[in-house]
């Protein structure tokens, strides 16, 4: 079963990601027909937690069609940023097949990602482009 990943970067320095199961054969499969849940869902786990909720920007989602993409999706999240281990991971993400997108939840983020005005991200908050 594929598993869909939205990882997202917010202004007090924390990220969080989320992962959930899905029948979807694509990521735009999965967008079309769940857009908002996951970002829903950190929406709400955050505020429980009494964290931010307003993100630096646009999050990424990561479609992982199978096992061993979705084995993959987690080492990538799990590795340091800038490091080789994550370098590798991010390779390993590209063989196995993982989709990437950008994912945005609110006006402001919409606006950033379609003007190219992504500042002080992290690396990982960075990928562009599916596939």
């Amino acid at each position: 079963m594929a598993v869909v990943t939205l990882l997202s970067d917010f202004v007090d320095g924390s990220s969080m990601a989320l992962a959930e199961d899905t029948d979807a054969p694509t990521l735009n499969d999965y967008m079309t027909r769940s857009q908002g849940r996951l970002w829903a869902g950190v929406q709400q786990r955050r505020k429980q937690r009494g964290l931010t909720t307003q993100r630096r920007g646009p999050g990424t989602v990561y479609f992982a069609p199978d096992d061993p993409s979705a084995e993959a999706v987690n080492r990538y999240l799990q590795s340091d940023t800038g490091s080789d281990e994550e370098t590798l991971a991010f390779e390993a993400l590209k063989t196995t097949g993982v989709e990437i997108a950008p994912h945005v939840g609110a006006e402001a983020e919409r606006t950033a990602l379609l003007d190219g005005k992504l500042r002080n991200l992290t690396p990982q908050a960075r990928a562009q482009g599916f596939g």
